[in-house]
């Protein structure tokens, strides 16, 4: 089991902020929120599963961090300045 950080950027109308907190629970052990939009979660499989299952629910305007301390992977981050 890994332990992965998510965040995410809801920038659509759906999903709403409650149905992926109430989601993101569901997909692990030990989760908890660290900062709005931050969330701490152990998890049996890669970055890039994790990622998938995330954006299931996601609208496609909408942007995901999913991290853990020797692997990462994205979608839809905000572009350098």
């Amino acid at each position: 089991m890994t332990t992965f950080y998510i965040s995410y950027d809801l920038n659509g109308p759906s999903p709403s902020h409650y149905q992926i907190d109430s989601f993101i629970p569901l997909l692990g052990m030990n989760s908890r929120r660290v900062l709005e939009t931050v969330w701490r979660l152990d998890y049996h499989g890669t970055a890039e599963n994790l990622r998938d299952r995330i954006m299931s629910i996601l609208g496609k305007e909408d942007s995901l961090l999913v991290l853990d301390y020797r692997f990462a992977a994205w979608s839809n981050l905000l572009p350098k300045k």
